[in-house]
This record gives C-alpha cells, sequence and structure tokens, in this order.
C-alpha cells in the first residue's frame, strides 16, 4: 500500500502541466517540463508565492493526496493546517518528506511550493 501511495504521488507529480516551467523562477528544465531546483536553491527560501499559480500548481499535483480544496485525503488536511504559519516546520517537510509523502526537493523549485503555499493560506 505504502509504494502504491508513493506511486501515486510520484506519477501526479511528474505530470504537472509543461505550464509549470515557464512560472518557475529558477532552476532547469527536467522531465515532462517540471523545473528542478538547482543545488544552488536547496535550503534557501524562495520570494513571496501567487495564490493563483499556486491553486493550478495544486490541483495538478497536491489534489492526488491532499483532496480537493485541501480538505485531506491519503495525506492530511491542508487548509487551516497549522504547519502552514510554521515556516521551518513546512519547509522541511516539503523538502524531506514526511511519512508516505516523498521528499519532494528537486522535483519541484522553491517558488512553486511558495506559490502552492500561498494558495493554501487563503483557505479556511
Amino acid at each position: 500500500m505504502r509504494n502504491t501511495m508513493i506511486a501515486i504521488v510520484l506519477w501526479a507529480l511528474l505530470t504537472i502541466p509543461a505550464f509549470i516551467s515557464h512560472d518557475a523562477r529558477a532552476g532547469e528544465v527536467g522531465a515532462q517540463g517540471l523545473t528542478k531546483n538547482g543545488s544552488s536553491d536547496i535550503g534557501q527560501k524562495p520570494g513571496s508565492g501567487d495564490s493563483n499559480r499556486g491553486e493550478r500548481l495544486y490541483q495538478a499535483s497536491c489534489i492526488v493526496c491532499h483532496g480537493p480544496g485541501a480538505t485531506g485525503g491519503i495525506g492530511p488536511r491542508l487548509a487551516g493546517n497549522p504547519v502552514l504559519s510554521n515556516e521551518k516546520t513546512f519547509w522541511t517537510v516539503v523538502y524531506e518528506g514526511q511519512h508516505v509523502m516523498p521528499p519532494l526537493n528537486g522535483v519541484i523549485t522553491g517558488q512553486q511550493m511558495a506559490d502552492i503555499r500561498a494558495w493554501l493560506l487563503t483557505l479556511p
């Protein structure tokens, strides 16, 4: 079951539409149009996020595990989740993974994740 969930998450991340690479701020374009983090951006705090772009990114990948409207599913509810207000914890989970969530470091850019976080912060 765990391997299946990891496979689903990875599949979702690899099927993010090609428009994402056009919105990326840093890194090089990798497989499937994803913009990979370069070693120079690992652990760096990205600029402020764009919630409109973040919603599109969420719909393209995160929804598979975190559900419509970030209400939860395989992964926890993200709407209103206290981890969003603790930047250090949030970025640690994103970059290193937690439980069945794989580490996203090198899979998406910090700016893309900041965009998703900006959208999540708009939810009740």
